[in-house]
Order: structure tokens, then C-alpha cells, then sequence
């Protein structure tokens, strides 16, 4: 994470989509957190940044938006409260608590059929067209299910850094990984330590 809003608005180091998602409130863990997406527009940025709707879709949202104000406000409701089961969720994986998925569940059944994928880029995308304002959300359930359906569930870290609190899988070998970033929270967070062994030395 950054302390930079727009900066961190713009890192996933998740690994994951829905990982990404959970970590859209920087500085999760401390006194005083960051919210990176504040309104329905901002959650469309993401979805643009993340690469997770095509083009059309992300068009189509905008302008529903614009004329829908009440039921977008609404959505980024859900989308806080999804962010929040994230939380809950990843959270107790890492620390090999049973996960309560009642929530998770019944939004996954208002959910329609995944879609056919589409190239986008170097990438692909579900074939989303922007009908419906909910649609940001769905990439990140559908990442959800892959995530708790694969070993991805048993890999999961949260940043050590100190107010930090960014989730990710942890793919290194031996599962040692500490930090979201190491160039990012890691060399903050090794100059800070190294700072407090300075100032504490006699």
C-alpha cells in the first residue's frame, strides 16, 4: 500500500481479484484508514484499473450510473458489505478458522451464469454489458469461488506492516512472504524498525 490514495488506488498486489477488492481501504488496520472507493464512479475505476469488465460494459455503467444515482449508492453499499465478508473470510483462512459463508452464499445465488470470455488486451474478460450496476461485484465473487474452491485457500497472508492489513496469496516457496510489497510496505517498514534500533541503542 501507499500513502499515497490515487497511487495506492492504482497497486494490486493481491494476486487474486477478489484479494485486490479487499484491499481497496488502505491502511486497513490503522487509526486511520484510506478509502479508496468512495463512490460508485471509483468503483468503476477500479473495475477499469483491474481489468475485470470489457470496455462496453464499463461505458454502460458509467452512463447508468449518472441516471440511476439511487440504486448505484446502493450498490456501493454491497459493495462494502462484500468487502467486509472478504475481510472476515481471508482473515480466518490465514489463521485456520472456520469461515462462515451464509452472506458470501446467498449473494453468489443472485448471481446469474457466468458469461463467455472475451479477449481484452493481453488478458481475458467475462462478456459483461453493463446492464446492470451490480456487475463490478461479479468478477470479484467469481474470484471468490476459485480462491476458496483451489489451494489459494490455504496460502493466504495479510501484510505485516504496521497499519497495513492487505491480503494476498502467498506464493513464495516456502510460504515466508511478510509484506503486500516488499518495495512498497517492506522498505518502509525495514526503515522503520531500523530507525527504532537507532533511536533505542544506549
Amino acid at each position: 500500500m501507499s500513502r499515497d490514495p490515487d497511487r495506492a488506488a492504482t497497486q494490486f498486489f493481491g494476486g487474486r481479484v477478489c484479494l485486490d477488492f479487499a484491499n481497496t481501504l488502505d491502511w486497513r488496520t490503522s487509526d486511520q484508514p484510506q478509502e479508496l472507493i468512495p463512490n460508485y464512479g471509483a468503483l468503476v475505476a477500479w473495475s477499469t484499473r483491474r481489468g475485470t469488465l470489457p470496455p462496453r460494459a464499463l461505458a454502460n455503467l458509467r452512463s447508468r450510473a449518472t441516471s440511476h444515482p439511487l440504486e448505484a449508492e446502493a450498490v456501493l453499499a454491497d459493495a462494502f458489505a462484500l468487502r467486509a465478508e472478504l475481510w472476515k473470510i481471508a482473515d480466518a483462512l490465514r489463521r485456520q478458522r472456520a469461515i462462515d459463508l451464509v452472506r458470501v452464499n446467498r449473494m453468489l445465488l443472485s448471481l446469474p451464469p457466468q458469461p463467455r470470455l472475451v479477449k481484452h488486451e493481453n488478458t481475458f474478460v467475462h462478456d459483461l454489458k453493463g446492464a446492470n450496476l451490480q456487475e463490478p461485484l461479479w468478477p470479484v465473487l467469481w474470484s471468490l469461488t476459485s480462491v476458496l474452491s483451489s489451494s489459494d485457500a490455504g496460502r493466504l497472508g495479510c501484510c505485516q506492516a504496521t497499519g497495513c492489513g492487505w491480503f494476498y496469496v502467498d506464493e513464495s516457496p516456502n510460504r515466508t512472504r511478510l509484506w503486500c510489497s516488499s518495495e512498497v510496505c517492506g522498505n518502509r517498514e525495514r526503515a522503520r524498525r531500523a530507525y527504532a534500533k537507532r533511536s533505542s541503542a544506549p
